[in-house]
């Protein structure tokens, strides 16, 4: 009897799955292709991207050697690498290209250029910014200090990656425009900075031994200045006190 009941309970089981297949099979196999379907695709573009990158590292580095030689107008080398190149190195032929045309002396269109790469919404935000920092060093004795705080100053900020750069160029307008606490402070920043290179923290000691007597001609011309004033209860008719407000 036990096993008429086991028999009988199998073939319920079975044709409950039956059903469950019947109704929901269509569904589970369309489930799984998609999934396989799904995975080919990922790794076949992940496949494509490589290949495009390897590519681009490949255009790129020709690029370099061609501009490189005698003659070459690696502006228009770097500009048209940009324009079939993706967005990453793209960025980097641009900033190549405004590079060389500040080689060439063409500050106006390298400035143009870096600001495009500035604008870029599809470039690094690493990109993105040193094109800032590129273009404010070159717009130094072109624009005020002030114009020139705008677009640098949030690039000077202690946890930014271009921060020395940016303090540098900010450093030496305030210098220009004779604003020698301001460029102080700024070149005093890159001098206690670990990760700040020799050249620019050389450079940073150099401009601070020039702004020191500035600076302190500065803080001095108050207290001169008070000791010039005649006193109160002086006579105001004396010849010598008038001589020596004078």
């Amino acid at each position: 009897m036990a096993d008429i009941f086991r028999e009988v309970e199998e073939d319920i089981r079975r044709d409950r799955l039956q059903q469950l297949w019947d109704k929901y099979g269509i569904y589970l196999i369309g489930f799984v292709v998609g999934i396989i379907a799904l995975t080919s695709l990922i790794v076949g573009w992940r496949a494509y991207s490589q290949s495009q990158a390897e590519e681009a590292s490949k255009a790129f580095a020709t690029a370099i050697a061609e501009a490189t030689q005698e003659g070459a107008d690696a502006a228009g080398i770097f500009s048209s690498l940009a324009d079939r190149s993706p967005s990453g190195y793209a960025a980097l032929a641009r900033l190549r290209a405004a590079g060389a045309l500040a080689d060439a002396g063409e500050v106006d269109a390298a400035i143009a250029a870096y600001d495009a790469v500035a604008a870029e919404s599809g470039a690094d935000d690493i990109l993105r910014d040193l094109a800032k920092v590129k273009s404010g060093t070159l717009l130094v004795g072109r624009t005020s200090f002030d114009d020139l705080a705008i677009r640098l100053v949030p690039l000077a900020e202690n946890d930014e990656p271009w921060r020395n750069p940016a303090r540098e160029a900010l450093g030496m307008a305030a210098f220009a425009e004779q604003k020698y606490a301001q460029a102080q402070s700024f070149f005093q920043s890159i001098v206690g900075d670990q990760t700040a290179t020799p050249g620019v923290r050389d450079r940073a000691h150099v401009m601070l031994a020039l702004i020191a007597p500035h600076v302190s001609a500065v803080e001095t011309t108050p207290m001169e200045a008070s000791e010039n004033v005649p006193e109160a209860d002086a006579p105001a008719t004396s010849a010598e006190p008038a001589g020596e407000a004078q």
